[in-house]
Order: C-alpha cells, then structure tokens, then sequence
C-alpha cells in the first residue's frame, strides 16, 4: 500500500487515483498538517490521526484514534485542511473529537428519532400502552387516530401539534360535542404519553383554555316504558335469536353491555343463583361484583350450553371472539322491533326508573346492582366506609324485578294479544 507525503492539491490528487488504478490497490497520501487521504477504487476519504492529551486509569497514553473527516466531493483539500486545525485545537483543549462526533451524531439521530410522524407515535402508543385489551382501549385509539387524520396531523412531527391546532376539534364537530370530546379527551392522553416519552415538553391540550375546550354532550335521559320494554321482549319483525337471547337478559340483568357479552360459564353459578365478575372483568377495575339472577336470567343463560371457557352469549359470528358490531346490533333491534330510539345502555337506566317509580326499594340499593364506582354514587363519608354489598337485600330487588317483567312485560303482552 503506496503512502505518499506530499502538499495535498487537487493536481497530487489526480496523480495518487491513476496510481491507485494502475496498482489496483489503496493510495495514502499525507499532507504536512497530518491530512491523510485514503484513495481506493470508488471512494476517497480525508483522515486524521490523533491521540487524546493526557493517560487513562493505569498511566498508559490514550491509543492513536482515526478520525474521518469527509470524502472529496464534499470537502475540498484547503477545507480538510482547515477542519485538521479545529480537531488540533481541540486536542490541545483536552477534548476528545472522536467522542464529540459521536455525541453530536446521537443527538442527530435523536433528534430525528422525536420528530417521527405523530402517527409512526400513535401506533407506538397503541402497542406500548393501550394494546387493544378491551372495547375501550380500541375506542381510544380509533379517536386519537381520527382526531390525527381531521387536523391533517398524521404525517407532522409532534412539535407542530400545538393548543391552536387541538382548538380546531370542537368547530370540526360543533354538531356532535360528544364526538369532539372523546376526540380531545383521547389527544390529551395520547400526549401524556408524548410527555412521559420526553418527545414534547408539555401536553398541548392543556394549553386550550376551559372556554375553548369541546364541551360535555347534555346527559342522555331516555328510558323505556312498559311497552315498548313489551315491543323489545317481543319484536314485531324477525331478529336473529342470538340478539334476542341477548337483548331479553339485558333487560332482565343491568349488566353494561361488554360485561354481559363477556360474560363466561365460570361467571355463573346457577346453585347460588349469582353472577359473579372480578374486579378485572369490570369497568373500573377497583372491585368485584355479585349480581343475584331471577329466574328469567338463569332460563335466558340455560337456554345454551353453559362451558367455564366459553362465552353465555356468542354474538360475533367468528367463534370465541369478541362482539364489536354494537352499532349493527342496535340497528338490528330498531328493525325488528319498532323502537328507533333504542340503545343498550339505556336498559339501565330503564332499570332504575321502573324500580323506582314502581317499588319502595332505596334509590341507594337499586343503584348499588348497576356497579358504579362507590367514589362516584355514595356521599360523603359513606363513601369510605360503607362497603357492604348487600346481597340478601339485592337478592329481593333482582326477584321483584323478575317479577314484574313476568308480570307487566311478558304476561302483560299476551293479555293484550288476548
């Protein structure tokens, strides 16, 4: 390998890359600053080597390191020369060039690794935090992700999406506030994340002003009455006899839908008449739950083979998973049996209003069978004391509502038919 000292110019240059090609092996040539040139067949590189001032831990001198400083095409010889100067200078300072390099680069690729596009950050978000583990962490995502797609955000860096941009949620969906909350609700946690990750400074929703902020849809109020709790027990038309099973033991039992879709064989235990959820298969995961069962729950749950593993209600047409179509279930229903208006969740609040219109239950105990956060529906100290769950006493409720259905709904329709 020919090393040759020489005043590196262009002219040395063009006569080291004939020579490299005649030999058909590296050419190095060495200026007198201790510019290197390392000439092979398809690349040119400028070099210098140097060592770091000082020893290390056992008194030896720092080895010689190479530093790479550019090539020919970007990096003419006078500028080679020049950066040869600076990386002298900061050797004389002490200062190690070949780390500070590798820390300028780390922060290089750093800084490009945080100004991934925000939605590259969403699906990270998804895999590491949210991971689709129930019909709520799937909804999450779906509203950030459309929330990206409507500001026109997906592709921009992090940094760009600022409280200004967040503002423009609540006049995209002016006519729907509930649309627009779940969608800033979902942003503002998705940039938690952001913040945890350290890829913004600060959470860009909480600098949107509460007059500015979408606000809360008015609370939804509808409830059924007896009869068109007869039309759904009954349908005019035909509704597949999954949904009616189903549909029958929501009305019976104030389960929120994904419990009660969720539901398996070891939830039921037929012997003491109970419906029992552990703390993780409820909303708020603080607490288990016991629902006593009427006889009209447990004829509804026998009318299928009960199995510990298997799902009591297989809705989803792909066996052993889980139902998502609520949406198709509810038009469903609304076909079938005439009541336009009619979605799952407001069998619950059908539940408490009949019991509490028609019987002398407590609101406090009819409340307690629909499993809300005690945090939420007890009042003062009652909340952090009281944790009875009542069974005996709801074990009565349960039966007299069994009852009535039989009564008002089931028998009362046929009367009418008669």
């Amino acid at each position: 390998m020919p090393i040759i000292k020489c005043h590196i110019d262009r002219r040395s240059i063009e006569s080291a890359t004939k020579q490299q090609r005649e030999l058909g092996q590296k050419v190095i040539l060495v200026d007198p600053s201790g510019l290197r040139l390392a000439i092979n067949a398809k690349s040119a590189s400028w070099n210098y080597n140097y060592r770091k001032r000082g020893v290390d831990y056992y008194g030896k001198r720092y080895p010689q390191r190479t530093l790479r400083l550019g090539d020919t095409v970007s990096m003419t010889p006078q500028e080679a020369r020049l950066r040869v100067e600076e990386v002298k200078a900061e050797v004389r300072n002490g200062g190690d060039p070949a780390e500070s390099i590798s820390t300028e680069a780390a922060a290089a690729r750093r800084k490009e690794y945080l100004q991934r596009p925000l939605g590259e950050w969403l699906l990270e978000y998804r895999r590491s935090v949210l991971k689709d583990a129930t019909r709520h962490k799937r909804e999450e995502f779906m509203h950030a992700q459309k929330a990206l797609v409507e500001l026109g955000m997906e592709g921009a860096p992090p940094s760009e999406l600022t409280a200004r941009v967040l503002r423009e949620l609540t006049s995209i969906h002016a006519d729907k506030p509930a649309t627009s909350r779940h969608r800033f609700g979902a942003m503002s946690r998705f940039l938690d994340y952001l913040l945890d990750e350290e890829v913004v400074e600060h959470n860009a929703a909480q600098g949107v002003s509460r007059r500015l902020r979408p606000k809360a849809a008015p609370p939804r109020e509808t409830f059924y009455s007896i009869e068109e709790l007869r039309q759904l027990w009954f349908p005019n038309n035909e509704l597949r006899a999954d949904y009616l099973r189903f549909l029958r033991f929501m009305i019976v039992c104030p389960l929120r839908m994904s419990e009660a879709a969720d539901l398996k064989g070891n939830n039921i235990y037929l012997d003491a008449a109970e419906l029992r959820l552990s703390a993780k298969e409820t909303k708020k995961k603080s607490q288990a739950f016991t629902l006593p069962l009427p006889d009209l729950a447990i004829d509804l749950l026998q009318q299928s083979a009960i199995t510990p593993a298997a799902r009591c209600f297989q809705l989803s047409s792909k066996e052993g998973a889980p139902m998502k179509s609520w949406a198709y279930f509810n038009k469903a229903v609304r076909s079938a049996t005439g009541v336009e208006h009619f979605h799952l969740h407001d069998l619950r609040r059908t539940f408490v209003t009949l019991l509490s219109e028609e019987s002398k239950f407590s609101e406090g105990l009819v409340d307690s069978l629909l499993n809300h956060s005690r945090s939420v529906t007890r009042p003062g100290v009652m909340r952090h004391y009281q944790h009875a769950k009542n069974l005996k006493q709801r074990r009565e409720v349960m039966k007299w509502w069994g009852s009535f259905l039989q009564n008002e709904v089931m028998d009362g329709s046929r009367n009418r038919s008669e």
